[in-house]
């Protein structure tokens, strides 16, 4: 029975050892939005697609941060007159660039599952990144978690099956 529980350790140190490259969703399948749009064009884009955040990418195809519908509506608070409106006719007037969250500019795209998960502990998904900062696509919370729920499964079934067999 130890030399089965030293295994389940060593599969485990695998899972969390090894990159991300194949659970990242591609750029051309995310959404983002330019620093340069108006918030009322991030709104507006938000609120179609039915997402409460999105990648903030310039030009250049770098990750600049994030734009989320809240980071929205606080901005907006925080320019009105009283602090306490929301004055939406202000949206046209700045750009997402003022608002964003700079504290999300992202991940290697070969860092490991481990430190990736570290992160999306508190975040629903990260930016990745490749060497010269080029954005190319995002991991999510939910495919790192499918990841672990298929490891805990396997280990299961391979649990059962040693019983059986003993």
């Amino acid at each position: 029975w130890g030399v089965f529980r030293m295994f389940e350790r060593d599969d485990a140190r695998y899972l969390f050892s090894r990159e991300i490259k194949e659970l990242i969703i591609p750029k051309e399948n995310v959404i983002t939005v330019d620093p340069e749009w108006s918030l009322e064009r991030a709104l507006l884009v938000l609120t179609r697609r039915q997402t409460s955040s999105v990648p903030v990418i310039n030009r250049l195809g770098q990750v600049e941060g994030l734009i989320s519908k809240t980071g929205i509506l606080d901005f907006m608070l925080h320019h009105s007159r009283d602090n306490q409106s929301f004055d939406f006719s202000g949206l046209s007037k700045h750009k997402v660039k003022e608002a964003m969250d700079r504290n999300h500019q992202g991940i290697m795209a070969n860092s490991i599952f481990s430190f990736a998960f570290e992160i999306l502990i508190n975040r629903s998904y990260i930016p990745i990144i490749d060497e010269k900062t080029k954005f190319i696509g995002i991991l999510t919370r939910k495919v790192l978690m499918e990841k672990v729920i298929e490891y805990f499964q396997q280990e299961y079934l391979e649990i059962v099956g040693k019983r059986k067999e003993g």
